[in-house]
């Protein structure tokens, strides 16, 4: 049955479909990723739309009441605060941030913060206007990661998988010594009759057909090791609940993951 529904999820057809069909199928079903025939994600491929008047709700609601954002990574203060307890002053980079959500809630328990915004150029440039508009402080946008300032982390809440050069980016990264890198909610595998990044098609909830990356987990922690990077914590991140992987074949492991590393010179 996988099989025959497999071809039908990734075919053009299931594409022109209205999306509450895709919908549909992941409840039925809980399958969440169906295997490609392609080799490299398609170009405009980008899973979320910033929602301008929320950013304005966002930054005038009382901040002690606002919600825990952390969808992707639940325990990211309490990764903040274990790493950085001896600092006086944290600073993050929030890679593929989206949203203003981190921002405000890291604010609100990390006295000392320096945060750094990076998504898409469109989104660096609203985010840019909210804070003229909004005179909001402690809130720095990089609209390039070619040179970065002296950073503790950098956190990639559900983003390099739909990344077609996250390689190249945590290379430039890499190159500045950044002390830990965090991903979280990032899609990994194992099999023994491959080792490159599969591209998967994304059935979900948003109103576009998403592409996203299945990391070949032993190839990506050799890139990590080769770039200077230690593996210090791995855990099963259970955002997704009661997946359904059998529409995949031929894998010993697939899960999302949260990894971090730290950087061997520090």
């Amino acid at each position: 049955m996988y099989k025959i529904l497999n071809k039908f999820l990734a075919s053009k057809l299931f594409d022109k479909l209205p999306r509450y069909f895709a919908r549909r199928i992941f409840k039925i079903f809980k399958i969440f990723f169906v295997e490609t025939n392609l080799t490299s994600l398609p170009n405009n491929n980008h899973p979320t739309i910033i929602d301008k008047d929320y950013q304005e709700e966002a930054i005038k609601k009382n901040i002690d009441k606002f919600y825990k954002p952390f969808s992707t990574c639940s325990y990211l203060l309490e990764v903040l605060s274990v790493y950085g307890a001896n600092k006086k002053e944290i600073s993050i980079l929030d890679f593929g941030a989206n949203n203003l959500d981190n921002f405000i809630y890291l604010k609100r328990y990390v006295k000392n913060l320096e945060y750094y915004y990076h998504d898409l150029p469109s989104y660096n440039s609203l985010m840019e206007e909210l804070i003229k508009k909004n005179d909001l402080k402690d809130f720095k946008i990089l609209k390039s990661i070619d040179t970065l300032p002296r950073l503790d982390f950098v956190f990639f809440g559900s983003s390099i998988h739909y990344v077609n050069n996250y390689k190249e980016i945590i290379q430039s990264i890499a190159r500045q010594k950044c002390k830990y890198l965090i991903f979280s909610h990032t899609p990994f595998y194992k099999s023994n009759k491959n080792d490159k990044d599969i591209v998967l098609k994304q059935l979900n909830i948003h109103p576009i057909i998403n592409y996203a990356y299945l990391i070949q987990y032993d190839s990506f922690i050799q890139f990590m090791k080769n770039n200077n990077y230690k593996l210090i914590s791995q855990n099963k991140n259970n955002f997704i609940k009661f997946l359904n992987f059998k529409n995949f074949n031929n894998f010993s492991f697939l899960s999302f993951l949260d990894l971090i590393f730290i950087n061997n010179d520090n």
